[in-house]
């Protein structure tokens, strides 16, 4: 992404879509596409549903670009956007499950030790199985707070719930984890 587009906001890069100026809405696309699969992956389950839910959420938001209110924070429009793709093709066709120790598209860039990235990426894949069998309310909050990032207030805007029903369902998140043996992959990284 062009140094201009890194430090231009939200409203910044919406306003020049609204103009025209095609490399303001890829700028938008780059910031967030991260933040939709991740959100779209935890109620798919599977990395080409989840990329067809973030395609289909960024076409929803350039069509209805206008209505967007700039006010408002864009994160969280965004991911709610991506929530509602993936649960339509969730209703649509047949569910499957795709889970992967090598899923690198959630993954944040770093450069870990060799011996650390082979340990993250082996628990990333046993803490994405654990998840994966949660209610899918449950997944959806665990996925944006520990995948996307994402702060409580963000996760709550963006799937409807208030702040504190986003701290309960992590709280009973957390619960099931331990209780179905995510325990013992409670380490902190090397």
């Amino acid at each position: 992404m062009a140094q201009m587009e890194q430090t231009a906001s939200d409203a910044e890069l919406v306003s020049r879509s609204l103009d025209g100026d095609e490399s303001g809405f890829r700028a938008i696309v780059e910031r967030y596409q991260r933040d939709m699969f991740a959100c779209a992956y935890a109620v798919l389950h599977n990395a080409s549903d989840a990329s067809d839910a973030v395609q289909d959420g960024f076409i929803r938001f350039h069509r209805h670009l206008v209505q967007y209110d700039p006010r408002r924070p864009l994160r969280p429009y965004l991911v709610r956007i991506a929530s509602n793709c993936a649960r339509n093709i969730a209703r649509t066709r047949r569910p499957t499950v795709e889970i992967t120790d090598n899923d690198t598209a959630l993954d944040r860039d770093s450069a870990p030790s060799p011996r650390a990235a082979v340990l993250g990426t082996e628990r990333r894949g046993v803490v994405r199985q654990f998840v994966g069998r949660l209610p899918r309310t449950l997944r959806e909050v665990c996925s944006l707070y520990y995948l996307a990032e994402m702060s409580c207030r963000e996760v709550a805007g963006s799937l409807s719930m208030t702040e504190t029903a986003v701290k309960v369902a992590l709280h009973r998140a957390r619960k099931r984890l331990l209780a179905d043996g995510l325990a013992e992959w409670r380490t902190t990284s090397p």
